[in-house]
């Protein structure tokens, strides 16, 4: 069909893998610079800024919806355009728009960066997420695409051991992509059951959408003996960076697509190479409704190779979903997951910081549990021994509407008075 239309994907496919094996700065300086002399020219928002990045202001969800309309370029017919609807990482529903070349570029993106990871064309792709019902293609499409859908919504113990018995079974070489909470659950289901390691052909694991935990990471490579590399990606604009083989678990950034910039947690200032702080992007092919120096709300570090690659160190959640010790020192969201591979009974579990060194850990665990002492000993080794530290027995961990699970709740900055 690609060659039907004229090879757009194979070319911009040849463009990623061109900039990304021979990393080239002037490539991305003139993508970056036709993006803003587009924007300016043909977009409201951006027609009285001048054609540099430097200033051109942040943006965020809430003022691209309060100025939803003036984000159209002019050159674009709307009718034409393909909507992109995301729900967020805490469920509020966010739209864009993509042009047609945006689209073909993205696919692209996706088809190198799979790659990457041991992907090939053709291999059945297990892809769990949530599958809204009203928005998903007849069933003989995805067959057509070896694609096997698998709704997070519904991964009951049984689901998983159906899945589990399907792969082991039907013959074909197996692509797993997913998000991290849901993968963890299957992980736990087979440490429950005894099966250590499956026998089913699979060749590829891609994390997206959720922190890679060390245990999903080691479980997954263990039971299904190929290496996971976790992607940083969102719906409205792509795959910004990923974890590829021989990268130490950097995330190799896609300067062939992106522009990204770190700033202050606080201020929308730069930051000194490796120091952490809120990661932007510019998305540099979404030319119908262009998103320039766009705040993801994630957090993290970057730097450079001799090579020329850019590498971001580490990527954590938003900064709502951060914790903070008992002194007011920010903690890695990554505790959340060192000690908690050792606890294969417990199903779920998310922390909530309900206020300055008051926590809350729900679990919900399969049986009974009496390690509580243990597990609770740990985190207050990370938080300050003198946190207000509980733990609540709970049936289910809900998911958002994104389909995700939070594992960290920060209702202290969600409502600071």
């Amino acid at each position: 069909m690609d060659t039907v239309k004229g090879r757009p994907v194979a070319q911009h496919y040849k463009s990623v893998k061109t900039q990304l094996q021979a990393p080239d700065n002037t490539i991305l300086e003139q993508n970056l610079a036709n993006l803003l002399d587009h924007a300016v020219k043909s977009v409201p928002f951006y027609q009285d800024y001048a054609p540099d990045i430097k200033q051109f202001p942040l943006l965020d969800k809430n003022l691209i919806k309060s100025r939803f309309d003036s984000f159209y370029s002019s050159r674009f017919d709307k009718q034409q355009l393909i909507k992109v609807i995301t729900s967020g990482s805490t469920g509020t529903p966010f739209q864009v728009f993509h042009d047609k070349n945006k689209k073909n570029r993205n696919y692209a993106d996706t088809l190198y960066f799979s790659e990457l990871s041991g992907y090939s064309m053709g291999n059945i792709l297990v892809y769990m997420k949530i599958w809204a019902k009203q928005r998903m293609a007849q069933p003989w499409v995805y067959r057509l695409q070896n694609t096997l859908p698998i709704d997070v919504l519904q991964l009951s113990e049984q689901k998983l051991a159906q899945l589990t018995e399907l792969i082991e079974n039907k013959p074909g070489q197996y692509s797993v992509l997913g998000y991290v909470s849901a993968l963890e659950e299957w992980c736990r289901y087979l440490d429950r059951v005894g099966k250590s390691k499956i026998n089913a052909n699979v060749s590829s694991i891609i994390t997206m959408s959720e922190a890679l935990n060390s245990y999903t990471s080691e479980a997954m490579e263990r039971i299904f003996g190929v290496p996971v590399y976790s992607r940083y990606s969102n719906l409205e604009n792509g795959i910004i960076a990923q974890q590829i083989p021989g990268s130490n678990r950097k995330f190799l950034v896609n300067t062939a697509s992106y522009y990204l910039e770190i700033v202050h947690l606080e201020s929308d200032k730069p930051v000194e190479p490796g120091e952490r702080g809120r990661i932007v992007v510019t998305d540099l092919f979404n030319y119908a409704f262009p998103m320039i120096r766009y705040d993801t709300g994630d957090i993290g570090a970057l730097e450079r190779d001799n090579a020329g690659n850019w590498y971001l160190t580490s990527v954590e959640g938003r900064k709502l979903d951060q914790l903070f010790d008992t002194k007011g020192k920010l903690v890695s969201s990554y505790i959340m997951y060192r000690n908690m591979w050792q606890y294969t009974n417990i199903r779920q579990y998310q922390i909530i910081q309900e206020a300055k060194g008051r926590y809350c850990m729900k679990i919900s665990v399969a049986g009974t549990f009496d390690r509580e002492a243990q597990l609770k000993s740990e985190f207050l080794e990370y938080l300050g021994a003198d946190a207000d530290f509980r733990i609540e027995y709970v049936d289910e961990i809900p998911l958002l509407n994104s389909g995700k699970r939070r594992k960290v709740v920060n209702l202290m900055l969600q409502n600071p008075h």
